[in-house]
């Protein structure tokens, strides 16, 4: 036995006997003491984030006296610090309670982007334009001589990724519609020339995704290359992006449940990839002009709105037969259905649409701390509500006030729609 097993195996049988001596109650208190240090509660900014958790799960209150404005202005001072927390240009994945921030993630970077833009078009504030082209120009140097994007942070190996990539593109189209700069797209073309190599013939990527499972999330990789088609008239990119619907399609149910939407096969699917799933297609379909895809992101929006309507709550994962977890809601999921169904009040002028988003961004907001001290909760959004919950467990990814901001800019729209029509 090696010194090193050794010890291990004394530290086991260590462990074992204080177990057989200490009751299952301090054993408890033991454990939280010590998951409080690693997560640095004693923090009291984080802290407080914890003890608000614990004293009610589901609060729902947005803070007294703040509008909108606010919100969106402390989710995009949050996104600015998480690209100010890391060289280079890009944007730090997210802030952990354990470590601060990490390093630069690109596949978020990427769609970070295309928020920005729309915040600067929408505030008539220069900087997140200049915020969002540096991330671009940082994108740029990070591509991979293949043309993809890697998985995980740029301090990780690089290894090429489909769905990392597909959001990358999201960002260099709408940097290439913002500054007309033909480098942004002839970096996004290389990178949809790769994907198109990873594709096999029935339009399903089973390379270079997640544990080498096919999934059907990647209808938001067949979104932005749907947007790269249109903006180059490139055939074969958008041939691409068809077939991959068609094969995802295949994987919805009659109770318009998707099989391969989970991060783990055969685990529940989290709510945030449902989002991705739903929102991919209806994207697309709006894209293509084509009722299909449409109507399978409609028929699971469908499901998600009757059980929030009766639940007032989105689980954080729901499982074959759409069998909810509700000991934690997915902020980030939450927020992307919100974005859904404004869309589909946009087009449908259905108000059960417009209501159910409306109060679930309430219920996101209300998450939303405005004056914390700590640089990192301040403005950001929590991978889960409690905040030791099953996703992004003490952490604030930087995806969840990008799918905010989203949700509020559409909501923005849907309102604008619903007071013209009143008149």
């Amino acid at each position: 036995m090696s010194n090193v097993e050794l010890q291990h195996s004394r530290g086991r049988d260590f462990r074992q006997s204080v177990k057989s001596v200490l009751p299952p109650s301090i054993l408890t208190i033991a454990r939280a003491i010590a998951n409080g240090v690693q997560q640095r509660l004693y923090i009291p900014s984080q802290f407080n984030v914890w003890l608000l958790d614990k004293r009610n799960q589901q609060a729902s209150q947005l803070d007294p006296g703040s509008s909108r404005d606010r919100y969106i202005e402390a989710l995009l001072d949050w996104l600015a610090r998480a690209q100010d927390a890391v060289p280079g240009g890009g944007v730090s994945g997210y802030y952990t309670f354990a470590s601060g921030w990490s390093a630069a993630y690109p596949e978020t970077t990427g769609y970070v982007i295309t928020t920005l833009l729309e915040a600067s078009r929408r505030l008539n504030k220069n900087e997140w334009a200049t915020r969002a082209r540096q991330m671009i120009e940082w994108e740029i140097t990070v591509q991979l001589p293949d043309g993809s994007w890697q998985s995980g942070f740029v301090d990780q190996a690089p290894v090429p990724a489909v769905f990392n990539t597909g959001q990358v593109i999201d960002g260099l189209v709408a940097g290439y519609a913002s500054f007309s700069e033909s480098r942004y797209l002839d970096a996004a073309v290389k990178g949809a020339r790769w994907l198109i190599a990873q594709q096999d013939s029935d339009g399903a990527w089973r390379r270079h995704v997640y544990q080498n499972n096919p999934n059907c999330y990647s209808a938001r990789v067949a979104w932005p290359m749907l947007m790269l088609a249109q903006a180059t008239g490139d055939g074969d990119i958008r041939a691409s992006a068809v077939r991959y619907l068609e094969w995802a399609s295949m994987c919805q149910d009659d109770t318009a449940w998707f099989a391969n939407c989970s991060l783990e096969p055969g685990e529940p699917a989290l709510t945030h990839t449902i989002g991705y799933t739903i929102e991919g297609f209806l994207e697309s379909g709006l894209l293509l002009k084509d009722d299909r895809w449409i109507d399978v992101a409609q028929r699971a929006a469908d499901v998600l709105l009757h059980k929030f309507e009766v639940r007032k709550h989105l689980a954080g994962t729901y499982g074959k037969g759409w069998k909810p977890d509700h000991s934690f809601a997915c902020l980030t999921g939450c927020a992307q259905v919100s974005r859904v169904w404004g869309r589909l009040y946009e087009m449908t002028r259905d108000l059960r649409y417009l209501n159910a988003a409306v109060k679930l961004n309430d219920y996101v907001l209300s998450q939303v701390s405005l004056d914390s001290t700590s640089p990192g909760i301040r403005g950001g959004v929590t991978g889960s509500k409690p905040i030791w919950g099953t996703y992004m467990t003490y952490r604030l990814p930087n995806w969840a006030p990008k799918f905010t901001l989203d949700a509020l800019f559409q909501e923005e729209v849907a309102l604008a729609l619903f007071r013209r029509d009143l008149q």
